[in-house]
């Protein structure tokens, strides 16, 4: 088994208008739309979407300068990213959920285009939260921040 490892240094700009959680929000109507497609994730390709996902990060690393939304998106990943390496027994639901979740934040053509300043990752971050929620009751023996 690999490991990956994001060592990095930024500086977090803040937003004020990305810091109001009710900006974008998940209906359950979103919720049920994602889950039909989390039951689609090929599990098998769990390296392939890790590997792109750093590219991602390194990606916005690289733009130099870093905002809260997308500070908390990665510390989110490397939570998932541990969590898929530590506990090698959760269950193929919850490695889609986590894939899902990987897969949303890197696709930069989501519900809200990552390339729109301030705003492009609001709905990851409201994803990959629904997502980190979720797993927390499949996975109580771990903390999830």
């Amino acid at each position: 088994m690999s490991s990956i490892g994001i060592v990095f240094s930024f500086e977090v700009v803040e937003f004020l208008t990305m810091n109001d959680p009710k900006i974008f929000q998940l209906t359950e109507r979103d919720k049920l739309r994602y889950l039909k497609l989390i039951k689609k994730i090929n599990i098998s390709k769990k390296y392939t979407i890790m590997n792109v996902l750093g590219q991602k990060i390194q990606d916005i690393l690289d733009d130099g300068s870093v905002n809260s939304i997308e500070a908390a998106l990665i510390g989110d990943m490397a939570e998932l990213v541990e969590i898929l390496e530590m506990h090698t027994n959760i269950s193929e639901l919850t490695t889609q959920k986590i894939l899902f979740a990987m897969s949303y934040f890197i696709d930069d053509n989501d519900e809200i285009p990552d390339l729109i300043e301030d705003y492009g990752y609001l709905d990851d971050i409201a994803v990959v939260k629904w997502i980190l929620e979720d797993i927390r009751k499949d996975i109580p023996d771990i903390y999830i921040a």
